[in-house]
């Protein structure tokens, strides 16, 4: 062989390592300061400080004034408590530290923050427990910023029933708060319960759905309710179903799973913890649902996907490995809290 062929191919061969190299570095460098313009479900995700998001089963809001988003969720870091990271694209986000740390709180799961915009305050509600998930109880916090710190104010089984995962719905149109919540022992029923006009308690307005599951996510279109649950199988992922009702307190209808291709028939190996309603969009719903890995730590992660509610009214989650918000239709009006 040609010695000078050989040497040039040599170098050609080093030359295309270390472009692959480069261009490796340059992903990694970019993926840990955040640089994201996509969704990418299941696949870790990197906040501004170089570390993963470590903000579980919570809720995203969206404060106008800021034109920032918010998201609340469980820290299982040190120190425990919940988490607030903000972002003004819903791909990029900001370590705004914890909001409120847990202190004796046993265990404090399932955040979700609502703004009170009447009194200009932060509203948290959770699920307040301990002692072997025993206790059950809802628990309520307040801050006047949004990313706390949040003073938790009480703790309290909603007109005696036990009380586990919740999910929050704030109508726009009224202003009026419900929560679902896992009722009863163990997570027997999901019951609905408006809160007070303050958001800090809950109202006489409390039905059993008669629904057993947890993990409630709501959303609202064209007049109705839609409910999204998961089975009630702990940190194992399950089949979750929707329901459907004209009224958000009731009585639904069970329709089925909504996940579409869900080839391992366990809602795309997550468990819903909020429907987000994202500004500036026509229709576009955002399931947040928690990959858990066995267990809720660290290392669990989280599948976005976009909700699709069809012509005929059928609730549709379809898996994408990735994703953006062109996915949605953008309207051409200011964006609301």
């Amino acid at each position: 062989m040609n010695r000078k062929y050989f040497l040039n191919n040599q170098i050609r061969i080093v030359a295309m390592l270390v472009c692959t190299m480069l261009t490796f570095s340059l992903h990694s460098v970019a993926q840990q300061s955040g640089r994201y313009n996509s969704f990418r479900p299941g696949q870790d995700w990197i906040a501004d400080d170089g570390k993963p998001i470590d903000c579980h089963g919570g809720n995203i809001i969206y404060v106008d004034s800021l034109k920032t988003f918010f998201w609340y969720g469980e820290h299982y870091g040190t120190p425990r408590g919940v988490a607030c990271y903000s972002s003004t694209d819903l791909y990029n986000w900001k370590n705004e530290g914890i909001a409120m740390e847990r202190g004796n709180i046993e265990i404090l799961e399932r955040p979700k923050v609502i703004y009170d915009k009447v009194n200009k305050r932060y509203v948290m509600w959770f699920h307040y427990d301990g002692n072997r998930y025993s206790i059950a109880e809802l628990g309520v916090a307040v801050s006047n910023k949004p990313t706390g710190p949040f003073i938790l104010q009480k703790h309290f089984r909603p007109h005696g029933h036990e009380s586990r995962d919740i999910g929050l719905y704030l109508d726009p149109e009224t202003d009026k708060a419900y929560i679902g919540f896992a009722a009863d022992h163990v997570n027997r029923t999901i019951r609905m319960v408006e809160l007070t006009s303050d958001y800090l308690d809950v109202s006489e307005n409390d039905v059993d759905i008669e629904a057993h599951c947890e993990g409630p996510g709501i959303l609202k279109k064209d007049g109705k309710y839609y409910l999204l649950t998961s089975g009630c199988t702990g940190w194992t992922p399950n089949p979750g179903h929707y329901y459907t009702s004209s009224s958000i307190t009731g009585p639904y209808q069970l329709q089925g799973p909504p996940f579409i291709g869900d080839a391992g028939d366990n809602s795309f190996n997550s468990q819903p913890c909020y429907i987000f309603k994202i500004p500036g969009y026509k229709n576009a719903y955002l399931y947040m649902g928690d990959r858990w890995n066995g267990f809720g730590g660290t290392h669990s992660q989280y599948v976005f996907l976009p909700i699709t509610i069809t012509a005929s009214g059928k609730m549709e989650l379809h898996f994408y490995r990735e994703w953006d918000l062109t996915l949605f239709t953008s309207e051409k009006k200011q964006l609301k809290r």
